[in-house]
């Protein structure tokens, strides 16, 4: 999921829901734009694969970076 960061103050404090699970999104990284964030149920029924998503999410693979100057 891709936020504004005023979106993901406004997920984060509960004043707009994304979702109908009982909990937000959990972030993945931000850059002064935007706010990366995993749905909270994305692997609810465990699906095929979802044990390699854990994997790859638990090595912080996602480093954003700010628009045109290629800083992270």
């Amino acid at each position: 999921m891709i936020f504004t960061q005023s979106e993901w103050a406004a997920v984060s404090t509960g004043t707009i829901a994304v979702s109908a699970a009982p909990i937000p999104p959990s972030e993945l990284g931000q850059n002064t734009l935007y706010v990366f964030a995993l749905p909270a149920r994305y692997n609810f029924a465990y699906p095929t694969g979802y044990q390699e998503v854990e994997t790859i999410i638990a090595g912080n693979p996602l480093h954003a970076t700010e628009v045109g100057t290629g800083t992270i």
